[in-house]
């Protein structure tokens, strides 16, 4: 998602926030340049949470209107992006009476969502009831809303989020003799040496 919104434009920043505090978009003002958006998450979060968040955000710059709940649409808008209800129908089925804990980390790792926003998806499309969706959180899940079961980890082959166009674009203008190593270092906040290292491709050997 991260990737996506900064191909589209979007700036996104990770910010350590507090604890209650997801996320929050704004627009950036330039002198003689446009405006850019911005979208800020909170980077003590989990990646499952990041990713809601970032789509949250992009609700909030996408949907404007008087008569609607926007924090209730946003949320509503990021689980239908990242839980489609047509592809989650065809994982799980149409009409079910409960969930093992099992089937939903399976679940909740196919989607790279937290258990707890699946949870409350399953809801919402009336594949589980909201009886069902109280008792999870009554049992085994009553912990989900603060701590993710088995969280995606940064070694995973999964989704990390983290902003990757700066740090492109930075190695690009380097490469191009658009800026000198101590400017890039000063951007990145790397020191000269290392980036030295990985611009002759030493840092990619080490790892082979």
């Amino acid at each position: 998602m991260t990737e996506l919104l900064e191909e589209k434009g979007i700036k996104v920043m990770h910010l350590e926030l507090p604890d209650d505090v997801s996320g929050l978009t704004c627009m950036i003002e330039r002198d003689s340049v446009a405006s850019v958006p911005v979208i800020v998450v909170n980077s003590r979060h989990s990646i499952e949470r990041r990713r809601l968040t970032l789509l949250h955000e992009l609700a909030h710059r996408l949907v404007k209107a008087s008569d609607i709940d926007e924090e209730k649409a946003a949320n509503r808008f990021a689980s239908a992006f990242l839980m489609p209800a047509l592809h989650l129908r065809e994982q799980v089925g149409k009409d079910r009476a409960g969930f093992g804990v099992a089937e939903l980390m399976v679940t909740k790792r196919l989607y790279a969502v937290s258990a707890a926003a699946l949870l409350v998806r399953l809801r919402d499309l009336g594949i589980i009831t909201q009886q069902t969706l109280a008792y999870a959180f009554q049992t085994f899940g009553r912990t989900w809303r603060k701590t993710e079961p088995q969280p995606i980890t940064t070694t995973d082959a999964l989704p990390r989020e983290t902003p990757q166009r700066f740090q492109r674009l930075c190695y690009r203008a380097l490469a191009e003799g658009l800026i000198t190593i101590s400017k890039a270092s000063e951007l990145l906040q790397k020191p000269v040496a290392a980036i030295d290292k990985e611009m002759r491709g030493a840092a990619v050997e080490d790892r082979s």
